[in-house]
C-alpha cells in the first residue's frame, strides 16, 4: 500500500474518531448564537477545535505515542493521574454517554417510540463487537465508518445550504470570537488527540516500519483529517446561523436532525439520522477502546480480560447516558473551562521540548492552570 493510501485511511480514521457528538452539536450552537457574525465565530472554533487538537496530535506523535514520557514532562504523578482523568471524561463519564444521546436524538426525532435505555443498550453492544478485536479498530473506522460518515455529512450540508433561509442579525451580546474559542473546548478534541494519536501510531508503525516514515505518514494523515474537520465545521456553523429561528426551542442533540427534516423531509431525514448514528458510533468506539485499554493495563495491571474491561466501560456509559445531554454538558463545561488552557500549554511546550530542548513545561502548565482558575473564580 502506498504512503498516500495509508495516510488517507489514517486521515479518514482521524476524522471519524474526532468528529463525534460534540462536533455535531457545538458548531451548530455557535451558529445559532452568532447568526450574521458566524464567520468570526468560526475563526475561534478553528483555533480551539482544529488547530489546537492537531497541535496536540503532533506533539504526541513527536513522542512516538509514549504517553508516560509525554505526561512525564509534568512530573512522576502525571502519567497515571492525567491519563485517568482525561480518559474518564472522554470515556464512560462524559463523551461516550454524550455520543449515545446525540445518536439517539437523531433517531428519536423520527421514531419517538424507541426508549432511550433500549437504544443505549443496542449502541453499546455494537461497540463491544467493533472493538473486541483490537487490531481491527482503525481499519473498520478508516475504511468503512469514516468515508460513510464524511459522505453523509457533506450531503446534509450541501442540501441544507441550498435551501437555507436568510440570516437574521444576531441579538446575542457575546463576543463571537470568544464564543467560538470557548465552545471549541466542548469538543474535547485536544484531550482526544493525546490518545487517538497512540492508536494511529500503533496502526501506522505496523505498516510503515521506520520511525521516520511513521512520522511522515502521521503528519500527512493529520493534515487530511484536520482539513476535513475544518471544512465541516464551517458548514455546520453556517447551518446553525441560517436555521437559528427554527432551532431555538429544540434540544441540542436534535439540531442536525431537525435541519435535515426541514430541508429533506422525514424519509430523507432517516438517512441523516443514520449518518449521525455512524458518526457517534465511530467516536464512541474509539473512546471505549481507549478507556478499556487503560482500565485493563494501567488500573487492573492486566489482571482482567480485554472483554471484561470493555463490559465495565460500557456499563458505566450506559448508566450515565440515562442522565441526559444537559446534565453531561454542564458537568463537562465546568471542568473544561479550568483545565483546557493548561492542556494547550502542555501541547505547545511539549513540541518546544522536542525541537529545542525546552525544560519548563511543568512550570508553564501550573502557571496557566492556576492563573486560569483564579481568573474564572473572580469573573463568576
Amino acid at each position: 500500500m502506498s504512503r498516500y493510501k495509508i495516510a488517507c485511511t489514517a486521515g479518514f480514521a482521524m476524522f471519524a474518531m474526532f468528529f463525534g457528538s460534540g462536533n455535531l452539536v457545538f458548531p451548530l450552537m455557535i451558529g445559532i448564537k452568532t447568526s450574521d457574525q458566524f464567520l468570526t465565530a468560526s475563526l475561534g472554533l478553528m483555533l480551539t477545535g482544529v488547530l489546537v487538537p492537531f497541535l496536540g496530535l503532533l506533539s504526541m506523535i513527536l513522542f512516538q505515542g509514549d504517553k508516560d514520557k509525554y505526561f512525564g514532562l509534568l512530573g512522576k504523578w502525571a502519567p497515571f493521574t492525567l491519563s485517568f482523568l482525561i480518559l474518564s471524561l472522554l470515556g464512560p463519564f462524559g463523551v461516550v454517554p454524550r455520543c449515545i444521546l446525540v445518536a439517539y436524538g437523531g433517531i428519536n426525532l423520527i421514531y419517538p417510540q424507541i426508549p432511550l435505555y433500549l437504544f443505549s443498550a443496542f449502541f453499546l453492544i455494537l461497540i463491544f463487537f467493533i472493538i473486541l478485536q483490537k487490531n481491527n479498530v482503525i481499519p473498520i473506522i478508516g475504511k468503512y465508518l469514516g468515508p460513510l460518515k464524511i459522505s453523509g455529512i457533506i450531503l446534509i450540508i450541501i442540501a441544507a445550504i441550498n435551501q437555507s433561509p436568510e440570516l437574521i442579525p444576531s441579538v446575542h451580546s457575546e463576543n463571537p470570537l470568544i464564543l467560538g474559542i470557548t465552545q471549541g473546548y466542548q469538543t474535547m478534541d485536544l484531550m482526544a488527540a493525546f490518545f487517538f494519536s497512540i492508536t494511529i501510531i500503533e496502526y501506522l508503525r505496523g505498516i510503515c516500519g521506520s520511525k521516520e516514515e511513521t512520522l511522515r505518514v502521521s503528519i500527512l494523515a493529520s493534515i487530511i483529517g484536520g482539513s476535513l474537520i475544518a471544512l465541516v465545521y464551517i458548514g455546520f456553523v453556517s447551518l446553525g446561523a441560517h436555521y437559528a429561528p427554527y432551532l431555538t426551542d429544540i434540544a441540542p442533540e436534535q439540531y442536525l436532525a431537525t435541519i435535515a427534516k426541514l430541508t429533506l423531509g422525514k424519509h430523507a431525514a432517516l438517512i441523516v439520522a443514520v449518518t449521525i448514528f455512524l458518526s457517534c458510533l465511530a467516536t464512541a468506539s474509539s473512546l471505549v477502546n481507549l478507556f478499556a485499554t487503560f482500565l485493563k493495563s494501567d488500573i487492573a495491571s492486566n489482571k482482567i480480560s480485554w472483554s471484561f474491561s470493555i463490559i465495565i466501560t460500557i456499563l458505566i456509559s450506559f448508566a450515565l447516558s440515562l442522565t441526559g445531554f444537559k446534565t453531561i454538558f454542564h458537568f463537562l463545561a465546568v471542568i473544561l473551562t479550568y483545565v483546557y488552557p493548561a492542556l494547550i500549554a502542555l501541547s505547545l511546550t511539549a513540541i518546544l521540548n522536542q525541537y529545542y530542548g525546552f525544560k519548563w513545561t511543568k512550570q508553564f502548565f501550573w502557571v496557566v492552570l492556576l492563573g486560569n482558575g483564579c481568573y474564572s473564580l473572580f469573573t463568576l
